[in-house]
C-alpha cells in the first residue's frame, strides 16, 4: 500500500493541487491528514472539501484547526496567525467548523503507524518538535514503529535504537525494532527554506518513506492573500520558505 501523508496544507489551493497531482504520478493509494488543513492562506473552504473529498484513512486535528472551529480568544497565536484565524471563522460553515472541531488529536493506523499533529506526549498543548530531546518525549509514548506529524513546517525525521538520533532526511527505509518520528513537511507554508510544497510518501510493502517537494504557482497564491486583505507578511513569507 501507498499512503500521501499530507499535513500544514493551511488554505494553500494551488500548492494542495499540485501536490495531489503529483501524488496521481506516484500512484498513490490512500491519504493521511496530519492536520491544519486551515490557517493562514486564502482558500480553507475549498482546501477542507477536497480533503474530506479523499476520505483519508486518517485526518488528525492541528491547532489552528481546533482554534478555526471555536469562538475562543486565540491566546499563543501571532498576531498574523490571529488575523487570519478570525477571517477564517468567518468563511467556514457552522458544518465545516462542526467537523473540524470533532477530529481526533491523534489516531494509530493497524500496527505501523501513528498520527498526530504536534506531540504525542501532550497533543492537546501544541508543543514544537525541533530536536531529539523533544523528539525522545514523543517517542516514549509511540507504540508503533512510524509517527508521522507534523506543526514545526520541518521535515525533520528521529530514530530511535537504543539512542536517539534525527535531522534532515530525502528517505528513510524503517528498520525492524526501530522507532521512527517523521515529520511530513509543510502542504501550504513550508520552513525549512524550500518555498515548494512539501509531503511524504509510505510504501507499507518496502517500508520505504519518501520526502517530495513540487514547485507551485506561489504568486497566485500570494495575489489572493492580499486580495483577502489578510496580513502582507503572510504572503511574502511562503516565497522565502521560512
Amino acid at each position: 500500500m501507498k499512503y500521501a501523508i499530507l499535513g500544514d496544507i493551511h488554505a494553500n489551493l494551488e500548492a494542495l493541487q499540485v501536490v495531489l497531482q503529483k501524488c496521481q504520478e506516484l500512484g498513490v493509494e490512500k491519504y493521511i491528514c496530519i492536520g491544519d488543513i486551515v490557517g493562514y492562506n486564502a482558500d480553507p473552504t475549498e482546501c477542507l472539501e477536497i480533503m474530506r473529498g479523499l476520505s483519508p484513512d486518517v485526518i488528525v486535528k492541528g491547532n489552528h484547526d481546533e482554534q478555526a472551529a471555536s469562538h475562543e480568544d486565540l491566546h499563543g497565536f501571532n498576531p498574523q496567525a490571529a488575523l487570519a484565524i478570525e477571517w477564517t471563522r468567518q468563511k467556514l460553515s457552522d458544518e465545516q467548523r462542526n467537523w473540524l472541531a470533532n477530529l481526533p488529536l491523534q489516531r494509530t493506523l493497524g500496527t505501523k503507524m501513528t498520527l498526530v499533529h504536534a506531540t504525542l506526549d501532550m497533543p492537546e498543548k501544541w508543543g514544537y518538535i525541533f530536536d531529539s530531546l523533544t523528539a525522545e518525549a514523543s517517542l516514549h509514548y509511540q507504540f508503533t514503529q512510524v509517527c508521522f506529524f507534523g506543526h514545526t513546517h520541518v521535515p525533520l525525521a528521529f530514530e530511535k535504537f537504543g539512542g536517539v538520533t534525527g535531522g534532515k532526511y530525502e528517505e528513510i527505509r524503517l528498520m525492524p525494532g526501530h522507532k521512527y518520528l517523521v515529520n511530513v513537511c509543510s502542504v501550504g507554508q513550508p520552513r525549512d527554506g524550500d518555498p515548494r510544497a512539501g509531503f511524504v510518501t509510505f510504501c507499507t510493502d518496502e517500508m520505504l518513506v519518501k520526502l517530495h517537494r513540487v514547485e507551485y504557482d506561489i504568486a497566485a497564491t500570494q495575489k489572493k492573500i492580499l486580495e483577502a486583505k489578510l496580513p502582507e507578511r503572510l504572503a511574502h513569507r511562503l516565497s522565502l520558505g521560512r
